[in-house]
């Protein structure tokens, strides 16, 4: 092992590329997501964009932290990751000064397995946008409830799933402290797989009941690759996660050498970087902005939504102007 694995804060030899590979793939993506919001002006789409902005920051401070600065070619190619992480690893020895511990390897691990919490709030406002575009007919529950339900429940997510992979990362605090800080990961991961699975059942009885009741309309025709994204995003999110969970549950801090996830690199890639990117480029092929207007509560028929006496009751959706105008004749 070279002297990263020696100091353990990889129990492998770390692959030198991917990280880089990862970050530029993130990277292009979130380019494009940028572009993409800028031009329709699709202020919803933030979240997505913040989720992949945490990515990269990740994948760029696990390449650093695996000490790949020195030998790495300085190409026009990776000069600018190259500043930028030269004063990411400055930083972290000092960090590493201060407590024993890799600060940069702990921002790598929090972003990169908190992240894709952000990326279900993405689907959760997409599916509550979509609810209200097509009509308060077509769901059973307010689409103001679903998205602010769990977009709650995912702020909850992101809070304990930084907060665990934090404390067990950094050990400074013993066994103890590690053991609580997975016992924190690991709730917050099985809360985002239910609460995610339930949201999907959600999601696709409003598929359902939609399809009935508007089979014929173009409009809701239009909104089916959307949902064929939403599908895709939905199942690799919630596949990340089973993994994870897995990952971490089955971590035993007495034999962490006989842990194969722990000890071997690539299910990180291939379980986690790899989908949650193929998550984040299928809504740059299916934007939500091409399909659902601008103004929130513009309805596919042409209506407007309707104002509610509370925030969780149904909406009275509006009559169209041109409705009104024949009303009128």
């Amino acid at each position: 092992m070279d002297e990263l694995a020696d100091s353990r804060i990889f129990p492998y030899q770390p692959n030198k590329i991917a990280p880089l590979v990862f970050a530029a793939a993130f990277s292009l993506s979130l380019a494009v997501h940028i572009f993409q919001a800028y031009k329709a002006r699709a202020k919803f789409m933030l979240v997505l964009i913040f989720a992949t902005a945490f990515q990269i920051l990740g994948y760029l401070c696990r390449w650093v932290a695996e000490g790949v600065l020195v030998g790495i070619s300085t190409s026009a190619l990776f000069h600018i990751f190259y500043i930028i992480a030269h004063f990411f690893s400055l930083l972290d020895r000092k960090i590493a000064a201060e407590n024993g511990s890799s600060g940069i390897f702990i921002v790598s691990q929090t972003c990169i397995v908190a992240a894709p919490s952000f990326s279900a709030a993405q689907d959760y406002m997409i599916i509550g946008r979509m609810m209200s575009y097509v009509g308060s007919e077509s769901t059973f529950i307010s689409h103001s409830i679903v998205t602010k339900l769990f977009v709650f429940i995912d702020i909850v997510c992101v809070l304990t799933q930084s907060t665990g992979i934090a404390m067990l990362t950094m050990g400074s605090g013993g066994p103890d402290s590690m053991s609580t800080g997975r016992g924190i990961l690991i709730f917050g991961l099985f809360l985002q797989i239910a609460s995610f699975v339930i949201f999907l059942f959600i999601a696709i009885l409003f598929d359902r009941k939609s399809l009935s009741l508007h089979r014929d309309k173009i409009e809701l025709k239009r909104l089916r690759p959307l949902f064929t994204a939403f599908y895709i995003s939905a199942v690799l999110i919630i596949g990340r996660c089973v993994y994870r969970a897995i990952e971490f549950t089955m971590m035993d801090f007495a034999h962490l050498d006989d842990d194969y996830l722990f000890t071997h690199e690539w299910p990180i890639y291939a379980l986690d970087g790899f989908p949650i990117l193929i998550a984040t480029v299928v809504f740059n092929i299916c934007n939500p902005a091409w399909y659902l207007p601008r103004k929130k509560g513009l309805r596919m028929d042409g209506s407007q939504e309707g104002t509610r006496k509370h925030w969780w009751s149904r909406v009275k959706t509006a009559q169209s102007q041109e409705h009104m105008m024949e009303g009128g004749r």
